[in-house]
């Protein structure tokens, strides 16, 4: 292909509008950390998790998805400029940005393992501290020392919404929002029936649903070792396709059909089934969480919410 006048002048256009497509994704979501607490909307969270981010870290987007974007929108006009197709920069661009989306199988099941190991690990901690003469609160307090790092955050919530003056029940509720588990419900509503009756044995009963806890992590685990085998031939099979995708790319005559518009509506339409294919197989390796009981907490404000329960058939 022979670089022209226009064929540059064509390239640095669209390096603007994807540099103006960057800066409207910065202001959208932007870099900065929060000095507020709040709760993410699930548009964020879907965008964040798309880019590959780690929400938790600072500056996680800007540092972890910026180098990204940079490199899409160079790569994507070298393949403009070098096979004269639009749409096959505009592929290469979200190929770039969304590669860890495409490469990362594993979902979220880990993180919430990791997660409900962290609640059995804190509640047989809290058992032992209140064991003691603790009150609950003041031994949700003390388990701000020795909480595993997988909940810090969330258990960090809690402590500070009870010192803000919420209701223990409210704040409790809030706790299982965040971890947003049904198994969790049960820690909560153990925690929230003894606020309203303050009766003996909470500690028997603490290190009862951490054992039950234990099992239920170990049978999670299992499951998602299963899960695990055609997670990777899912990987194996994209990069299989983003090399051909790639090495198609450098035969001119097997590629030249796509130089007409009508083969530019076919590459687009290719793109997108590929994409729907990935969303079709990550939907079949998932498994539908169990429903909560426990019902959603008021975040903005700490009123007190109802605790209720599905009726059983």
């Amino acid at each position: 292909m022979t670089l022209t006048l226009g064929s540059l002048l064509a390239g640095l256009a669209g390096l603007a509008a994807v540099g103006g497509l960057v800066l409207a994704v910065v202001g959208g979501i932007g870099w900065a950390p929060s000095t507020t607490v709040r709760r993410r909307s699930r548009t964020e969270q879907r965008v964040r998790a798309f880019l590959g981010t780690d929400a938790k870290a600072k500056n996680a987007w800007w540092t972890g998805g910026s180098w990204r974007l940079g490199a899409a929108a160079v790569l994507g006009m070298v393949v403009w400029l070098f096979t004269g197709w639009p749409m096959g920069g505009l592929l290469t661009v979200a190929v770039v940005v969304g590669l860890p989306w495409l490469l990362n199988t594993s979902g979220s099941g880990k993180e919430q393992i990791a997660k409900l190991e962290g609640v059995e690990e804190w509640i047989r901690r809290m058992s032992d501290i209140h064991t003691v003469g603790v009150s609950l609160e003041a031994s949700v307090q003390r388990s701000l020392e020795t909480v595993p790092a997988a909940i810090s955050t969330e258990v960090t919530l809690l402590v500070s919404r009870m010192t803000a003056g919420w209701l223990p029940q409210d704040a409790y509720r809030s706790f299982a929002d965040d971890l947003d588990d049904a198994t969790v419900d049960e820690v909560v509503a153990l925690l929230i029936l003894h606020v309203e009756d303050r009766g003996a044995g909470l500690s028997r009963a603490m290190r009862e649903l951490a054992e039950a806890l234990s099992h239920e992590v170990l049978m999670r685990r299992e499951v998602e070792a299963d899960r695990q085998k055609p997670r990777t031939n899912d990987r194996w099979v994209t990069i299989f396709c983003l090399g051909i995708f790639g090495i198609t790319m450098l035969s001119t005559g097997y590629v030249e059909p796509y130089n007409t518009v009508m083969g530019h509506v076919v590459l687009a339409g290719v793109g997108v089934g590929f994409v729907l294919v990935k969303i079709w197989m990550r939907k079949m390796a998932v498994i539908d969480p169990a429903p909560r009981f426990l019902s959603s907490a008021d975040r903005s404000g700490g009123t007190r919410g109802a605790l209720s329960l599905e009726e059983s058939s």
